[in-house]
Order: C-alpha cells, then sequence, then structure tokens
C-alpha cells in the first residue's frame, strides 16, 4: 500500500516553480514518477533522490499545483512525520516562489531592483524603482 500525503498549496506557475526548484539547488525533472514506500504517483513537476524518492508536484484542474510525497518506510521518517516534513518543504519553496513572481511582476511592468534584503524574521525586503 502506497502512503502518497498530498499538501494543498497555490503555486500556479509551472515555470516560476521549477525555476525556484532549481535554484534551491535541486535536479528537476517533469512529467515523470515519484516513488512511494510501495508503489509510484505520475506527477507533473519531481524532485527526486538517488533512489527515486522525492516531491512531486500535480497541477490541479484550477491551475495550482499540488505537493505530494511518500516518505513513510524510507531514512526512518515515520508516517506521522511526512505531512510535516512536506510543510517544512513549501515553506522553503513558498519563500523563493515568492521571490521570484514579485521579480517577474515587477520587471514586467518596467521596476528595476534596487536591493534585496533579508530581515532578521526571515522576511525578504525588496526595493524596486521605475523611472518615469
Amino acid at each position: 500500500m502506497s502512503h502518497f500525503s498530498r499538501l494543498k498549496t497555490k503555486f500556479r506557475h509551472r515555470e516560476v516553480l521549477i525555476q525556484c526548484l532549481m535554484d534551491l539547488g535541486h535536479t528537476v525533472e517533469t512529467d515523470t514518477t515519484i516513488r512511494g514506500h510501495q508503489g509510484k504517483h505520475s506527477v507533473d513537476i519531481a524532485v527526486k533522490n538517488s533512489a527515486g524518492y522525492g516531491i512531486g508536484f500535480v497541477q490541479n484542474t484550477d491551475g495550482s499545483y499540488d505537493m505530494i510525497a511518500d516518505w513513510w518506510g524510507v531514512k526512518g521518517i515515520a508516517q506521522k512525520r511526512i505531512a510535516g516534513e512536506l510543510r517544512i518543504q513549501a515553506e522553503i519553496i513558498q519563500k523563493e516562489y515568492v521571490k521570484k513572481m514579485v521579480l517577474k511582476e515587477t520587471a514586467k511592468d518596467g521596476f528595476e531592483v534596487v536591493s534585496q534584503t533579508e530581515e532578521s524574521d526571515g522576511t525578504l525586503r525588496i526595493v524596486v524603482r521605475r523611472w518615469v
């Protein structure tokens, strides 16, 4: 029996999500499968380890991507910790995703990045300007 856990996200932009994952140091595959404890799951975007286990993203009908993984029985991570591990990974990816989306949209609107700083509380401060 497979133990895939699913976490809803608000990721909607495929290319931005892929770029975030790569910027975080992951090798990304698209339109593939990830392995679970006793099965495989088809995904639109995958980050895998050498054994084929990893995190996958599956697009919903509303355009958002759900994050899925099955780490039960892998490297000692118990079933009850899977959702917590997914949330930790989602927060890391979310932070990078939001940064990329802000930079993409501000550049599209003609803004230039003046500075980027991470505050002590983890908040990212991005200052932009546009000459008129």
